[in-house]
């Protein structure tokens, strides 16, 4: 389900750009490699934990719940964190269909667990709690202020198109 509007506002047919895919995947990777550091350092247990979340989060969390539905993927063979895009785009069909409500909360609950899991870990260590912020915070903020309010899956909760213009085609 894509936003018609939205791809005569945005290029869409040339996807992401490789500066948007490169800052989006150094912010959202870079954040989760040193949140697993930053628990590693603490307890090998919680990192075991946190790895099978990120595991479980990025295929179903975001991969069933938001990327199947992402007119990005199969559309324009393109995703703004590679390599999440080709692979979930191997694994699931397109789910044209208007995301339900476990699909809406997917994606926000695998937003906050990346970010809130490891902050109790983080905060024992000052130096790597700034590095994760500095990867996170800019990486949120592009999210939310730039490309969510140019996205074409409209049924995102994280969408600003569809507010921005009262319209959601």
């Amino acid at each position: 389900m894509s936003n018609k509007r939205c791809k005569k506002k945005v290029n869409s047919s040339e996807g992401f750009s490789l500066k948007e895919k490169s800052l989006m995947s150094l912010g959202f990777y870079g954040a989760i490699i040193v949140g697993v550091y930053g628990i590693y350092l603490e307890s090998i247990l919680w990192v075991a934990i946190y790895v099978g979340f990120l595991i479980f989060g990025v295929f179903v969390l975001f991969g069933y719940s938001l990327c199947a539905h992402c007119p990005y993927v199969y559309e324009y063979s393109d995703c703004l964190f590679p390599p999440l895009g080709q692979l979930v785009g191997k694994i699931y069909k397109f789910r044209p269909q208007p995301m339900n409500t476990l699909d809406k909360i997917g994606p926000v609950l695998m937003i906050v667990g990346v970010i809130a899991i490891p902050q109790y870990w983080l905060f024992q260590n000052l130096i790597i709690f700034a590095i994760f912020w500095i990867f996170c915070l800019p990486t949120m903020i592009g999210l939310v202020f730039y490309e969510c309010r140019r996205c074409l899956c409209v049924g995102c909760p994280l969408n600003q198109v569809k507010k921005e213009s009262g319209a959601a085609s």
